[in-house]
């Protein structure tokens, strides 16, 4: 095996990727201090799993990555790849040749590979353990490792010899060794501990044990004895309820068909009283009528006369308006006339006014202008005249210049822009070079940053979907629990229902009579029968009492053949309800709706419960007259507004009875039929729902297994993605800092030119402007000249005329302001007369308006008041026939009244008397429903005993037989209580707690003994750990000394040195001394040695140690950097003979070593903070 290429990229100080080809022999890497060169053993370190960011020379491992420099930006990553050639197979791997691979982000993130693909640092490791490479072996010397040899103590030196005899991993073994050892004192300790304890505990425990046994054998018979009792006691009530149930029953066919013809009377007084209500209203309405009939005839009376009246004062007052209305119209006209005519006057004069004020101002500038003023302005104009000419010349002058300038400007123009075309060609293929490259790389380091953030969100995901499969997991476990906690209370409550566990013995035999097919016609017990919901099932019960257990047959022919059966196997008593006799029992109407609006209210007790329609009748006659309230003080209001005539029971269960007595109060909570039998079809309905959501939590929880599998999957593809891309980045941003560079060369020549042309592109603007203006200038010039002997013309001719014509002016001056004066007074008075005109023109025009207001208005009202005699008179005749016709309405229906109050009240004398004898049966019936409910009470006592204290249903206590009379069973089970008195307190749980404790001992003895074995067997793996170390310490320690010795004489060129050991009776303790006599001298004590001297002795000693641990190739750092020159020599000697059979490579600045190398690499810095490599073969000399 030997090394055969180094990579590096962005480690340290190489920014740029290289390559280092290595081959058998002696390869030397060179350079000046501070050029990098110790970096590359640095880098082979570091790929090794070096972990230690001060061993590489830095605070922190992203300290390796490239911070940049003064030209170049930071890198992102690190990386380096070590290839090894294994063609000789001592890396176990099936390849002859092996890649490792080490990356460091600057995010944190890092990634090993091997042979490019991702895995672990402990993968690395192992594969190089026991080959001699490796970042703790021989394969790396450094100028440090030579430091420790020369100044470290005898004892501390004894570490590189431990090293060399790879007793490590034996000293590990036996700290781990010593950590258990100490850990099995320990836990030795805590379980004698326990121990102790558990001895004081064990006697008393088993004095309380005992004790507790005699109680569960009395405990025991006293069971059986009670159990016997409270079966025997109930079966007895069983009876005497019954027979109750079936005199109540008499009873209750009575009041039923009481009840019937009450309910038929009621509601033919309810009739009766309608109509008498209704008599009632429509003679109110009658009489409002009448009324309302006499105002309207007494109005339209009213109405005649006034009609007449207001006739003949609107035809007066029309009359006069319309007299009025046409003399205001008359002067409206004539004065719209004279305003028209005022004003057109008025613009007339005006206008006038005007043209003479114009006139006079004419007249008075031609006054203004004397002949001394007109020459004074000629003599100017002349003077201008002159200067516009010297400014033409000036003028023209400059223009040509300007031509001149120009024709220069362009033509250097022209030369720049043909080199800056040349410039910007080459800019634009520069610049599309650079935004290909930063595409690639933006393109590149998008696929980079999107696969991180893929790999993120990945990482996410996979968290995610693990812990939504082991939250659902989870859940489907809770449901299996609660499935099988539910099937457990199914199958109780369905063994309840089968064995119709409450129900009294003669019911029950005759329901099981018809399982069996004993008897016929039998459709169930009431409580079978029906279903109420849980909030109601106390009431409804409350208010069936025993009646729940009465037995609904076909027919009477089918309840007879049951009593018989009863009767012959003296199987107790059951009433019995035949579908075909039953009647409702009903509330009236108006009590109904009386009690239905009192806030208490809920409903009727048959509303409440569900049933087959074919039992309407059974269970209408058994609730169809009780009323359900939601509290005792809501029912006894409700009872009061009913007259005490029907029971009211609360949603509590308490009850207002027919008669206002009152039963309440609370037992045992224990489970009702009602309450039972909601309870298992509920239970039924949630295990339905429970076993489907199981189904669907089972195949969540697959799927949800799938998507972590599939999302592990995914985060190795992404790993594998993104390390492609981190090698393209790399690559793509080189290319771009290159292209870069050249590019902003360019463009500083570039800028340049542009610079230059901008300058004349301005110098030339503003010649273009200088010369536009002098166009603009001397065209100005010639219009002023022009301009100005014109005027000199006009001046001369008018001083001419000027001096006849003042006399003429100031006389027709005169005249126009006379003039003048005269119009502006005419203009004034035609103003003000024009305004009165206005104003009595508005007055007259308003005053018109209202007066054909005012007419408008009465001919409407005219319109709308007056009625004809006739209409009046119709109306009076209909309002007096409606009079007559409604009061004889009133008369007939009071008469018809008076015969129906009399009906209604013999009627409900009649009713008042049923009524009586219906409360003498409801009080029968109550007092039985009273006795019987305090034996059912009675008995649900018993059944409450035997379910809380022994868990069983009256069924099954009836199978415990009395083996005794009854009087003896009793005093059994008082001699069997007074003996568990005496006993006192009894601690059950000793029981199972001595045996916890009896087991706890043992199996801590027997943890004792374990521990101790363990003890023992740690000691001896210790000492046989010892034993191994001092023999390899001592086997190595002499192979070394050998191969020292030799060493020395050929590196020194004779002379002596020995290893010697500080202390030969502890090889596991002792130090090593190196003592050295160099040619000429004494021997003497490594210390005692010159520097150089020193040196080359260790030097001698890790040559000494590669001859005993040989390796594949081994990195020498600046190790002879203390030597002289002759030493040097002597040492690139030896190292040429010894690289017969192992590789070196040798960072070195000595020129004696280089001149041994096979091969030599420079590593430069030609750019600052930037390490270079360049590569010298040389050949042998022959």
């Amino acid at each position: 095996m030997f090394l055969k290429r180094l990579e590096v990229m962005g480690f340290k100080s190489f920014a740029d990727r290289i390559g280092i080809d290595f081959v058998p022999g002696v390869t030397a890497v060179v350079g000046p201090n501070g050029s990098g060169k110790s970096n590359v053993t640095d880098a082979i370190r570091w790929v090794l799993g070096e972990q230690s960011a001060k061993s590489l020379r830095g605070a922190k491992m992203e300290d390796v990555i490239f911070a940049g420099s003064d030209s170049r930006k930071p890198l992102n990553f690190a990386e380096v790849t070590l290839i090894l050639d294994n063609t000789d197979g001592r890396v176990p791997l099936d390849y002859s040749e092996i890649s490792v691979t080490r990356r460091v982000f600057r995010s944190g993130e890092s990634a090993y590979l091997l042979n490019k693909q991702n895995c672990r640092l402990k993968d690395i490791t192992d594969l190089f353990m026991d080959s001699g490479l490796g970042k703790e072996a021989f394969s790396i010397i450094s100028q440090g490792r030579v430091d420790e040899i020369l100044n470290s103590k005898a004892e501390e030196r004894r570490s590189i010899f431990e090293e060399a005899a790879g007793v490590l991993k034996y000293k590990q073994r036996k700290k781990k060794a010593e950590v258990k050892l100490n850990e099995t004192d320990e836990n030795l300790n805590r379980v004698l501990d326990i121990l102790h304890e558990l001895d004081g505990r064990m006697e008393p425990l088993q004095i309380q044990a005992s004790t507790a046994r005699d109680f569960l054998d009395m405990n025991e018979q006293l069971k059986d004895a009670d159990i016997a009792l409270l079966a025997y006691d109930a079966g007895n009530l069983e009876q005497e309820l019954s027979r109750l149930a079936n005199d109540a029953a008499e009873h209750s066919a009575k009041e039923q068909q009481l009840s019937t013809e009450i309910n038929d009377k009621e509601r033919l007084v309810a009739k009766i009283r309608k109509t008498l209500f209704d008599m009632d209203n429509k003679i109110d309405k009658a009489q409002n009528a009448l009324v309302e009939a006499s105002a309207e005839t007494e109005k339209w009376q009213g109405r005649k006369l006034l009609m007449s009246e207001k006739k003949s004062n609107a035809d007066r007052q029309a009359l006069q308006l319309q007299e009025n209305l046409e003399a205001e119209k008359q002067e409206n006209e004539l004065l719209k006339k004279k305003h028209s005519e005022q004003l057109a006057l008025l613009e007339e004069r005006k206008s006038e006014r005007q043209s003479i004020r114009i006139a006079i101002q004419q007249l008075e500038e031609q006054l203004n202008r004397t002949p001394a003023d007109i020459e004074i302005e000629i003599e100017n104009c002349k003077s201008i005249y002159i200067d516009l000419m010297n400014e033409q010349a000036t003028v023209k002058n400059e223009f040509k210049n300007i031509n001149l300038q120009e024709q220069q400007l362009t033509e250097s123009s022209g030369r720049i822009n043909t080199q800056r075309a040349d410039f910007s060609a080459e800019l634009s293929k520069l610049k599309a070079e650079k935004v290909r490259a930063e595409k690639d790389v933006q393109e590149v380091r998008s696929t980079l940053d999107a696969k991180r953030q893929q790999y993120k969100e990945s990482e996410a995901d996979y968290q995610q979907q693990k812990q939504a499969f082991e939250q659902k997991q989870s859940m489907l476990f809770q449901a299996y629990q609660s499935q099988k906690q539910l099937t457990a209370r199914i199958e109780t409550l369905q063994e309840l229902e089968a064995d119709f566990s409450g129900f009294f013995q003669g019911v029950k035999e005759v329901l099981v009579a018809r399982e069996k097919g004993q008897l016929q016609g039998i459709r169930g017990a009431v409580a079978e029968l029906a279903q109420v919901e849980k909030n109601y099932a106390k009431a409804i019960e409350t208010a069936l009492g025993a009646s729940s257990q009465h037995i609904v047959t076909e027919t009477e022919q089918h309840a007879r053949e049951a009593i018989d059966f009863l009767r012959k196997k003296r199987a107790g008593r059951s009433t019995f309800l035949p579908m075909t006799v039953m009647k409702p029992r009903t509330i009236p109407e108006h009590t109904l709706a009386t009690v239905s609006k009192h806030p208490s209210y809920i409903s009727m007790a048959f509303k409440l419960v569900n049933y087959d329609p074919q039992y309407s009748m059974i269970i209408e006659n058994l609730l169809g007259n009780v009323i359900i309230a939601e509290d005792l003080k809501g029912a006894t209001a409700i009872a009061k507004a009913t007259g005490n005539r029907f029971r009211v029971v609360t949603l509590e269960g308490d009850i207002v009875n027919a008669g206002g007595s009152m039963t309440g109060g609370a037992n045992k909570t224990q489970a009702s039929f009602f309450t039972r039998k909601a309870e298992l079809d509920q239970l039924l309905i949630q295990a339905t729902e429970l076993e489907e959501t199981i189904l669907t939590a089972e195949k969540t929880v697959r799927k949800e297994q799938e998507r972590v599998k599939a999302a592990e999957e995914n985060i190795r593809i992404l790993q594998t993605e993104g390390e492609k891309y981190r090698d393209m980045e790399a690559e793509s941003s080189i290319l771009l800092r290159e292209i870069e560079a050249v590019l902003k060369t360019t463009l500083e020549r570039y800028d340049i030119f542009e610079a230059e042309q901008k300058n004349k592109e301005y110098d030339l603007t503003a010649v273009t402007k200088r010369k536009e203006a002098a166009t603009t200038r001397l065209d100005s010039i010639v219009g002023e000249l022009n301009d100005i002997t014109v005027k000199i013309d006009e001046l001369t001719l008018f001083k001419q005329q000027n001096e006849s014509a003042r006399d003429q002016v100031l006389e027709k001056l005169a005249e126009q302001k006379s003039l003048y004066a005269v119009t502006k007074e005419r203009v004034a008075q035609l103003t003000a007369s024009e305004a009165e005109l206005f104003e009595r023109l508005e007055k007259s025009s308003q005053k018109l308006q209202d007066h054909q207001k005012e007419l408008e208005w009465i001919q409407s009202e005219e319109a709308a008041k007056v009625y004809s005699d006739e209409e009046i008179l119709q109306e009076i005749k209909v309002w007096s026939a409606k009079k007559i016709q409604i009061q004889q309405t009133i008369n007939e229906t009071k008469e018809l009244r008076a015969k129906e109050q009399s009906s209604l009240n013999n009627l409900e004398e009649n009713l008042k008397e049923q009524q009586r004898i219906y409360k003498g049966y409801e009080e029968a019936i109550r007092i039985y429903e009273v006795k019987s409910t305090r034996l059912e009470v009675q008995i649900q006592s018993f059944i409450a005993q035997l379910e809380t204290n022994y868990q069983l249903t009256l069924e099954q206590a009836k199978q415990f037989e009395m083996k005794d009379e009854e009087t003896a069973v009793r005093r059994k089970v008082k001699l069997l209580k007074q003996s568990i008195e005496e006993l006192g307190p009894v601690h059950i749980g000793a029981i199972e707690e001595y045996e916890h404790v009896s087991d706890r001992h043992a199996f801590l003895t027997e943890q004792r003994d374990d521990l101790n074995e363990a003890k023992e067997t740690l000691r001896t793996l210790i000492r046989e750990m010892d034993g191994e170390m001092t023999s390899r310490f001592d086997d190595t320690f002499h192979a070394i000394r050998i191969q020292f010795q030799r060493a020395f004489k050929e590196l020194f060129g004779g002379g002596a040195a020995d290893l010697v050991l500080t202390n030969p009776k502890d090889m596991l303790m002792t130090g090593v001394e190196i003592i050295a006599q160099p040619p000429g001298k004494k021997l003497q004590n490594l210390s005692l040695l010159s520097g150089g001297e020193r040196a080359l002795t260790a030097i001698a000693l890790l040559f000494a140690i590669l001859n005993v641990r040989p390796v594949p190739f081994c990195v020498l750092d600046e190790v002879e950097a203390a030597l002289d020159e002759s030493n040097v020599v002597r040492y690139s000697q030896y190292l040429k003979k010894f690289s017969e059979d192992t590789q070196f490579i040798v960072i070195t600045h000595r020129k004696g070593t280089m001149e041994g190398a096979d091969v030599l690499y420079g590593i430069t810095m030609q750019e600052s903070g930037i390490s270079k490599l360049v590569s010298v073969k040389l050949e042998e000399k022959t």
